[in-house]
């Protein structure tokens, strides 16, 4: 599995509730760029509970499909079918390369070059990936070299297999788990808004709350879950 829990005994006091929240998005897609800065927005205003978020990009047959309804494309061209394939692959591995000189920066990568794209008229080219990377402050010759890297292909790999252990079938798609609420996690297709964010996070906040004072009044002594994160 994607995440193991190991237990251990937790004070009287309730344990902190954290959200963790995973997005799964198409590197060059202009619907997954507007979807990212909703969560930042979200983000950037958050008061309360503790979230870690990640950007996860994700793409199979089904999310190539849906990319190009979304742009109008012919569906049946096979060639320009594969050349769309071999993009969002290469633009998968850049932002991974770009997550090794750090997490913002890599952030910082796949939004200038999502924003790129969003014209319609940029073609996908490694010298939009240098430009790009200039602007995300990374050391160039470092980025193309990490992304030509076996670690960098393995941990693109694990992000594939993350996503189909989530049955992500969609970009954009967000996964919110709560370590005190549920056993699995929410999944978010669509219309995933900053607001949005904020109402779900407050409802499983006030479940959490319900739950606990639940607990205390039975007088029940909790037992914390240690959740070992994704790293990348």
């Amino acid at each position: 599995m994607y995440r193991s829990k190991q237990n251990t005994a937790d004070s009287i006091s309730s344990p902190q509730q954290i959200f963790e929240l995973y997005l799964f998005v198409n590197p060059i897609g202009h619907k997954c760029y507007l979807t990212e800065q909703e969560v930042l927005k979200f983000m950037s205003s958050l008061e309360g509970p503790k979230v870690h978020f990640r950007f996860i990009t994700f793409h199979n047959f089904n999310t190539v499909t849906q990319y190009m309804k979304r742009l109008n494309l012919p569906e049946k061209d096979l060639t320009l079918r594969n050349q769309i394939y071999s993009s969002i692959y290469d633009a998968s591995l850049a932002y991974k390369a770009a997550l090794m000189q750090g997490k913002k920066r890599g952030r910082n990568f796949l939004l200038h070059l999502q924003k790129s794209l969003a014209d319609g008229k940029t073609a996908y080219s490694k010298e939009l990936l240098t430009v790009v990377a200039i602007k995300a402050n990374l050391d160039v010759d470092m980025f193309f070299e990490d992304k030509e890297s076996p670690f960098v292909k393995s941990s693109y790999e694990a992000d594939q297999h993350i996503a189909q252990e989530m049955n992500i079938n969609t970009n954009p798609s967000l996964v919110i788990f709560d370590n005190l609420n549920y056993q699995y996690g929410l999944l978010l297709e669509d219309n995933i808004t900053a607001e949005v964010l904020h109402e779900v996070i407050k409802d499983c906040s006030v479940a959490c709350d319900q739950k606990n004072a639940n607990l205390k009044k039975a007088n029940i002594t909790t037992i914390g879950k240690n959740y070992q994160r994704i790293t990348h």
